[in-house]
């Protein structure tokens, strides 16, 4: 009877190491469902861009905006996306306030990523996360006092990129077996939050 590691249970193969700086890139389709969904006005942040595939799709949704792209690691963006690297989100002084901020972030590091661009944007704040995220007592209070609008579930399993690939080892499409949203938060909202399928 085969065992079923805890890599497994997530959808890694459980001889595979984890991506240094949890660098899993977001598949265009995936950021082209939010922004049909999500309208952003102003300048936009992507504070963990990798190798710029959500801003790819930003320029592509909104080609007269400011879109700034940071990153903690020097990447190539083989999308021509200008990213600034050593840029440690959490840490870093941008010296002004986005309009919005969307990112995939380090899922062991997501709270203070959520927290800090709660912080630093006027609008909204979009965050691609496993499902995972609303659970545990140290998130709780995150989620009592913070402005959480709608979170977006995909009905078909979404395959983020291992260290921006499209496939593995073997040449095969990703496959995972994890359930990911997007999570809304938008400033002055104060209802309850919703949940909606894409």
């Amino acid at each position: 009877m085969k065992t079923l590691t805890g890599t497994s249970l997530a959808g890694m193969s459980p001889t595979r190491e984890r991506v240094t700086n949890d660098f899993y890139a977001t598949p265009f389709n995936a950021t082209e469902a939010i922004l049909k969904r999500e309208k952003l006005f102003g300048s936009i942040l992507e504070p963990a861009a990798g190798q710029g595939h959500i801003s790819k799709v930003l320029k592509e949704f909104y080609p007269y905006s400011e879109i700034v792209s940071t990153d903690l690691v020097s990447r190539d963006s083989p999308f021509g996306i200008d990213i600034t690297p050593n840029v440690d989100f959490l840490t870093y002084n941008y010296k002004r306030k986005f309009d919005n901020i969307i990112t995939n972030p380090p899922f062991k590091f997501a709270k203070e990523f959520i927290l800090r661009s709660l912080d630093l944007a006027n609008e909204k704040v979009i965050m691609f996360a496993k499902i995972q995220l609303l659970e545990g007592q140290d998130r709780l209070k995150m989620w009592e006092n913070t402005p959480i609008k709608t979170i977006y579930v995909f009905s078909k399993r979404v395959n983020p990129m291992r260290n921006g690939s499209e496939v593995d080892e073997k040449g095969k499409p990703w496959a995972s077996t994890m359930c990911f949203a997007w999570f809304v938060w938008e400033h002055n909202y104060e209802g309850l939050p919703t949940i909606e399928w894409i």
